[in-house]
């Protein structure tokens, strides 16, 4: 009886993964260094696009992926986005404008007045893409490597 129970929780242990895998002495294979830049690689062309839903980091690997549960997936981080863009920052500016008699004159006013007065969380967009404020177009813009 008393090695049953012992068995037992042997069994149960090494089911859970509670035992530590043991040790190995290898080491990774080395990975490649990542290409620098070079001076003279020209520039990357950038554009500019409105801000609006679809174009934050999250759900980016989704995009060609269809399916029940994949659907309704996508379809959420859509509706997260558009209220951040358009029931959060929309209506402050508007406010703003109304409060102030302009809208923001630069994306420093823009981030300070609307975004971090208002507590609004943005999106994280994917790497080598910013916001910016354009004031001629009262409008959040995305900066980004051109497509």
């Amino acid at each position: 009886m008393r090695y049953q129970a012992l068995a037992a929780v042997l069994l149960v242990t090494l089911l859970v993964g509670c035992v530590p895998a043991p040790q190995t002495t290898s080491t990774p294979p080395a990975q490649p260094a990542a290409p620098t830049p070079s001076a003279d690689a020209p520039p990357v062309p950038m554009e500019r696009v409105v801000a609006e839903a679809g174009v934050g980091k999250k759900g980016q690997g989704l995009k060609n992926e269809t399916g029940m549960v994949v659907e309704p997936v996508k379809q959420l981080i859509k509706f997260e986005q558009k209220a951040v863009f358009d029931l959060q920052i929309k209506p402050a500016l508007e406010f703003y404008k109304a409060s102030n008699g302009a809208y923001p004159k630069t994306h420093d006013e823009f981030m300070e007045k609307i975004i971090k007065a208002n507590s609004i969380q943005l999106p994280e967009l994917p790497a080598g893409q910013d916001y910016v404020f354009d004031p001629e177009k009262a409008q959040l813009m995305v900066e980004r490597p051109q497509q």
